[in-house]
């Protein structure tokens, strides 16, 4: 009994099951044509994974530059620190999933 990766959910198997059992892929069954669709599969569910990250960085973002201007803080008070913090981090968020989606889409 060997220790393998299931080809759906990368997690380690026996190579006896005939399903794996954390998200039931036929691992018997499989032929070259399934192990693809599979792999597609997979680099499909990481872009959409990484544009919701996108988007939750960009509402971040987008929500410390409107706090900014319509609220005014005053300089040097928490809630300046709180914006400047939440456009930074969301700008950097941002930029990092974008570089990663690009990295994704010329693996192919």
């Amino acid at each position: 009994m060997a220790i393998a990766q299931c080809p759906s959910c990368n997690k380690p198997i026996s190579s006896k099951h005939k399903t794996c059992p954390h998200c039931d892929f036929d691992v018997a069954n499989m032929d070259e044509e399934s192990l693809q669709r599979e792999a597609v599969r997979k680099r499909v569910r990481k872009q959409q994974k990484i544009m919701n990250y996108s988007f939750l960085a960009l509402i971040l973002f987008l929500g410390g530059f409107l706090y900014m201007y319509w609220q005014q803080p005053v300089e040097g008070t928490w809630e300046m620190l709180a914006t400047q913090c939440a456009i930074g981090v969301g700008l950097i968020w941002y930029l990092v999933n974008r570089v990663i989606l690009v990295v994704l889409k010329k693996k192919k």
